[in-house]
Order: C-alpha cells, then sequence, then structure tokens
C-alpha cells in the first residue's frame, strides 16, 4: 500500500512520525510556497504547554521551541494565569519533518493516482476532500513588530476581543528579544491593518513599534462536524478506489472561539495512528474527541444570525467558560461569562 500525506505541517508532519513507529512509511509533499517571510503560513505561534508531550512521543524536547511564556495574560482588561506559551513553530515544523521523505513540490492529481491512500492535511485548502459540509472560516492579519518600551512598563500578552466589530479578536504574543506577533482575526471583519494601527497609535506614548513583516491567513473554524466528510473514496484514472483521509485544520479540527489549532492538530494526528487503517473508527473518535467543536460553532452561528441585540444566551456564555477551563486559563465563572475573547462584544452589553 503506498501512502502520501499531501501537506507538511503540524497536522501532516507528526502523522508520519507516528505512522512510521508503525513500520508504515507515507512520502510526504509540500512545496512550502507560502508567501510569508518566514516560509509557513500565517499562525500565531501560541499554543499550551501541553502539546510537550505529543512532541516527546517524537523524540523532541519542547523547550528547544519555547520563545517566551505567558504564564499571565490580558484578556480586555482582565489579567488571568495561564499555560499557554509562544513557540518556533518553523523551527517544530523543520524538526518533525527532519528524516522524513519529503518532497518539496505540490501532490497534484496525476501524482496522487500511484497513490493507494492519501492523508489530506492541505489545512485550509482542503486539496482532496469534498468540499465541508458547512464551512466557517476566520481572516487573519499578523504582524511582526519590535516593540521598545519608552520607559519601564513592559508589553505583556493579551488577547482583546473589546476592539473587534464583531466576533474575533487581537492578540500579542511575545517571541522574545524585545519581538511580538500582532494579529488580528475576525468574522466578517474587513478592517484588520487599522486595528492594529490603531493600538499603536494609543499605546505610541509608551512603546515605539517597528513591523518587521506581515502576512495575511485564513483559519477554518467550522468543527470537524460540519467539516464532514472527514474521510472519501474515488476512483483512479485505471478504475481502483482510492482512500482519501483528512487530518487536522482540514477536517476543521481548531477551536472556534479562540482559532487554537497546534494541540489539536496533534492530537488529532494521534487519533488517526491510534485507529489506523480503520478510517471509521478514526472518523468516530474525531467526532467524539472534538464534540465540544460543534456547541461552540452553534454558538457563533446563533451570534452571527441574530446580531448583537439579544446577546448570548445561558449556554453560550457556559460554553466561553469552559473553552477558558480547556485552555487551563485561570478565570472565575463570573468574569468569564463577562469578558473573555472574542465574545465581548455581546458578553459586555447583554
Amino acid at each position: 500500500m503506498r501512502i502520501a500525506i499531501a501537506g507538511a505541517g503540524i497536522a501532516g508532519a507528526y502523522v508520519a512520525h507516528l505512522l512510521g513507529e508503525k513500520g508504515i512509511e507515507p512520502e510526504l509533499f509540500d512545496s512550502m510556497e507560502h508567501d510569508t517571510t518566514c516560509g509557513y503560513r500565517s499562525c500565531g505561534w501560541g499554543a499550551p504547554r501541553a502539546i510537550g508531550s505529543y512532541l516527546a512521543r517524537a523524540g523532541l524536547n519542547f523547550e528547544d521551541y519555547l520563545l517566551e511564556p505567558m504564564s499571565s495574560m490580558t484578556f480586555d482588561g482582565l489579567v488571568a494565569r495561564t499555560p499557554l506559551c509562544s513557540i518556533d513553530k518553523p523551527h517544530l515544523l523543520r524538526d518533525l519533518s527532519s528524516g522524513l521523505p519529503v518532497h518539496r513540490d505540490p501532490l497534484g492529481t496525476k501524482k496522487a493516482d500511484s497513490f493507494d491512500v492519501i492523508i489530506d492535511a492541505t489545512g485550509i485548502n482542503r486539496a482532496f476532500l469534498p468540499p465541508c459540509r458547512s464551512d466557517l472560516v476566520l481572516p487573519t492579519v499578523q504582524q511582526r513588530v519590535k516593540v521598545e518600551s519608552r520607559g519601564s512598563t513592559h508589553l505583556g500578552a493579551g488577547v482583546y476581543g473589546n476592539r473587534i466589530p464583531g466576533l474575533g479578536y487581537l492578540w500579542i504574543f511575545p517571541l522574545g528579544h524585545e519581538q511580538y506577533h500582532f494579529g488580528v482575526g475576525g468574522i466578517r471583519l474587513d478592517r484588520h491593518e487599522s486595528i492594529i494601527e490603531q493600538f499603536y497609535e494609543e499605546n505610541a506614548r509608551r512603546y515605539s513599534f517597528t513591523p518587521i513583516c506581515s502576512c495575511r491567513g485564513v483559519v477554518r473554524v467550522a468543527s470537524p462536524y460540519h467539516s464532514m466528510p472527514l474521510h472519501a473514496s474515488r476512483l483512479r484514472e485505471d478504475g481502483t478506489p482510492q482512500q482519501i483521509i483528512g487530518v487536522g485544520e482540514a477536517i476543521g479540527t481548531v477551536a472556534p472561539f479562540t482559532g487554537e489549532g497546534i494541540i489539536y492538530s496533534l492530537e488529532c494526528a494521534q487519533l488517526l495512528s491510534d485507529s489506523w487503517p480503520d478510517v471509521e473508527q478514526y472518523a468516530a473518535s474525531v467526532l467524539a474527541r472534538f464534540h465540544w467543536m460543534r456547541k461552540e460553532r452553534e454558538t457563533l452561528d446563533y451570534l452571527l444570525s441574530i446580531g448583537k441585540e439579544s446577546g448570548p444566551r445561558l449556554r453560550d456564555r457556559w460554553r466561553l467558560y469552559q473553552n477558558a477551563r480547556r485552555s487551563g486559563i485561570t478565570l472565575s465563572l463570573i468574569e468569564a461569562f463577562r469578558r473573555m475573547g472574542g465574545l465581548s462584544r455581546w458578553v459586555e452589553n447583554p
């Protein structure tokens, strides 16, 4: 059986490692033709420290990729403790792919016909799977910025949903050496850069901001349930069947409220490896493990449909609190109901 993995991102490279442990040697395809300075897709590079256990299974040391811990973070003015950190994602992706047979060209249709199984790890592109049942994406803009303090104040990590006229938030993730990622993601938002620029202007007396690079991206926040089918079959030119299996962001394993997907892509890849080659068991495992994403997507759909006037229901606020707990963020129930990330516009003015 010949197996190809399309996409050498977090999900694709990690599942290649895990299948290799089973004695299976897939071929990895990724052209790396991303229009970014670092050569990789736009990403906040933020993740919980819990990814360390997944990296250890691949023989990697989490500390080698740690840029800055974010042990505390400001959420719309509320400071909370978190297990989050910023990681050197390009370094991690290079090491995950190290030692694997990687083809630095895309897996086209003709080339794909020579494989019995294709694992679609192409993220937002979803290059081989059929379209999602009901897609939902979050456009983003991110800038890498050098920040110098004009006094003794240190700029900390933060997430600000009250700056976004809709569903989304502005994030500030420290990268070390006075550099930060400033990013904005918002559904139905068309002025990402102006929101970042406004933050610079408001804080110009305390800091100087020197942008180094900028990139755009799109994050799938549809949830696995709405990203079905998670696998499919097709006939090749010679009439023989070919199995296509999705993994990671291609099948929506991204937290709809926050857009965090690194740890969930790793977990999804592990579910695929553990279920291999039973695709039905894999699909059932993904839907069961990430069932909470379906509920968060339902909240987003509700808020997008009714607007600000009605505000979130009790179940939506509870899901917001659960999201914080799942991420390891220490927030009281009342505060989580009132102010947190991308729902602040509704939560602050119920």
